[in-house]
């Protein structure tokens, strides 16, 4: 029983890379000075860049015009923060593996 409430703790972030860059909005809700990096999807709503591995974050950052971003990945120790400081600055789900030449993404979710 223990187990499956620890899964269910779980936040769709857990595992991921997302890509942080600095913000100087001062009431943006920030890890270490920075924000996560969302894309407006065709429904003009945010969704946070999340990927499943180091190498696909660093692919869409050589890919993309972003400057500055530096990977970090989500872990259970820190899912909460980045959750909250997802949808603290208008996330509305999570986009995984986004190619910036396709404009395709692995998958799609709500965040939680």
């Amino acid at each position: 029983m223990q187990q499956h409430a620890d899964t269910a703790a779980q936040s769709v972030l857990n595992g991921l890379w997302l890509l942080l860059v600095n913000q100087d909005d001062d009431s943006s809700k920030k890890i270490e000075d920075q924000v996560p990096v969302m894309a407006k999807a065709g429904n003009d709503m945010n969704y946070v860049l999340g990927f499943k591995n180091a190498a696909n974050a660093r692919k869409f950052l050589q890919d993309s015009a972003i400057e500055n971003a530096v990977p970090r990945m989500v872990v259970s120790a820190n899912q909460g923060h980045f959750l909250d400081c997802a949808k603290a600055n208008g996330a509305a789900g999570l986009l995984v593996d986004y190619d910036v030449a396709s404009r395709e993404y692995a998958e799609a979710s709500e965040l939680y």
